[in-house]
């Protein structure tokens, strides 16, 4: 649960159905002397997770999942920029009086990290060098924020929930070398059915330890949500800019690529190519905090492959039906134009190879 300092707290008992007067934290005088379209941050916190329900215009807050006799706080926040970035507050103008920002509280586990609502521009423009076809640029817009792992998902966390690991890259690179075993490396030799897998026996240990709300599930991203939370509100080739060049990811690197003019032949790499994955977390972040979103391992998502739909989208999953699900990102054995934030590639559902993994996302709804 977060615990930094809010600009005001009260604790009451929970209820049957939860209502109560924001009057007694905030003068209702004092709300309507504020400017016009200023923004209050709302938060339940208590002993389990909770989900905000309503604010009504009559000033109450009303949330659910409350166990009887158990004390609530409800936090309020005028700003989450700098010491204060509780993500899971709810945004209501104090100019409307109904929320239209709900969200929640799941204490997601250790290694995920908060990516928010917004709008994009998905695909490439037609000045990238080597763009493929179906990557027609257009406008999409996410409604709803989510929880995505920092890092694709390693051996260790694998062998955790299913139980084995699967990966090729446990004692020896692909060319047969050794090498030292290192359960964080991510974990490969596993089909889209398997992440699948994987992410509903977390789900289901999570739910019954307490962890995440009922109503919450890990799943494979959109391939909508991957490409947005690459990007990091960035429009360039890669997230770190229009050129990858040897160290910056584990990717092939005697082929490395600007946006400008394409591919860059390197004879002899100043940073020797590896022939297998790295450590998850080995090169820099984005500005959401996830690493390794370009190389590795190419990731699964959730959709099937299919062609953009015509004009802006709204939340998209992809094609209806379709004979390859979507992989994005490249791997470590990809050229760099592999690498982009707007390629696309698809696989079999079925298939598992050594230049695929996946991450997780945690958010509401069904898997």
């Amino acid at each position: 649960m977060v615990t930094q300092p809010s600009d005001s707290l009260k604790t009451i008992p929970a209820l049957t159905m939860k209502a109560y007067k924001l009057a007694l934290l905030i003068a209702l005088p004092f709300m309507a002397s504020l400017r016009a379209q200023e923004t209050r941050f709302f938060r339940v916190a208590g002993p389990v997770a909770t989900t905000i329900t309503a604010f009504t215009a009559d000033g109450s807050i009303m949330w659910t999942n409350e166990p009887t006799n158990a004390t609530f706080t409800v936090q309020i926040a005028t700003t989450l920029v700098g010491p204060i970035n509780w993500v899971d507050y709810v945004r209501i103008p104090v100019t409307n009086g109904v929320n239209t920002e709900r969200l929640t509280d799941p204490n997601p586990p250790t290694g995920f990290v908060w990516i928010p609502a917004g709008s994009f521009t998905m695909g490439s423009p037609t000045s990238e060098a080597g763009r493929w076809t179906d990557e027609e640029q257009h406008t999409v817009t996410l409604t709803k924020g989510f929880y995505m792992g920092k890092y694709a998902v390693t051996q260790g966390q694998y062998l955790a929930v299913v139980g084995s690991n699967p990966s090729r890259f446990q004692t020896t690179d692909y060319n047969g070398n050794p090498i030292s075993p290192d359960l964080n490396r991510p974990v490969e030799m596993v089909s889209w059915d398997d992440a699948t897998n994987y992410c509903a026996l977390l789900t289901q240990t999570d739910r019954a330890a307490g962890r995440i709300p009922a109503s919450w599930t890990y799943r494979l991203p959109t391939e909508a949500e991957r490409e947005y939370a690459c990007r990091a509100g960035t429009t360039t080739a890669f997230h770190f800019g229009n050129a990858i060049h040897g160290g910056m990811a584990n990717f092939y690197d005697y082929y490395e690529y600007d946006a400008a003019i394409g591919d860059i032949i390197i004879a002899s790499p100043s940073v020797p190519w590896l022939p297998r994955t790295t450590t998850v977390g080995s090169y820099a972040p984005n500005t959401f905090g996830l690493y390794d979103m370009h190389g590795n391992l190419w990731e699964w998502c959730r959709d099937w492959y299919g062609a953009y739909p015509a004009g802006a989208g709204v939340d998209p999953t992809g094609a209806a039906t379709g004979s390859y699900r979507v992989v994005r990102g490249g791997c470590w054995r990809s050229y760099g134009w592999h690498c982009r934030a707007a390629i696309r590639g698809g696989n079999h559902p079925a298939a598992r190879n050594i230049y695929i993994g996946f991450r997780a996302v945690l958010a509401p709804g069904q898997p």
